[in-house]
């Protein structure tokens, strides 16, 4: 169904873009002022959501630009890429470690096919 508001949508939106500040409350006095046979207190309630709507879309459509915006900045430097700031060359790196087995670290005894080292008995 189609709202009371719709055909007022993009007045209200240069409204906004004008004076963010600007409460429900507001903008029902002004569509008042220029509609009063089809506005009053009343409409308070879907001047709110309408404005709840429009303020979140231009909240998503901000975060997305800085969102943007940042990804293009990272995608342009060359720079380190893991954060450190580290801009020296790149350092050496330790062969890798192989782990030993428990068993092997405390010198026990295993079978094959067990499912766990054992103790030797005492």
């Amino acid at each position: 169904m189609p709202s009371k508001l719709d055909p007022h949508v993009a007045t209200i939106g240069d409204w906004l873009a004008a004076e963010p500040q600007l409460t429900a409350l507001a903008i029902v006095g002004r569509l008042t002022e220029k509609h009063p046979e089809q506005f009053g207190s009343k409409q308070h309630s879907i001047v709110q959501r309408l404005l709840k709507r429009l303020r979140k879309k231009a909240a998503e459509k901000l975060i997305a630009h800085e969102l943007l915006g940042r990804a293009t900045n990272v995608a342009a430097s060359p720079g380190s890429v893991d954060g450190s700031g580290y801009i020296g060359p790149d350092p050496t790196t330790a062969p890798p470690v192989e782990r030993a087995s428990k068993a092997a670290r405390l010198n026990r005894s295993v079978e094959v096919g067990a499912s766990a080292p054992t103790a030797p008995p005492r």
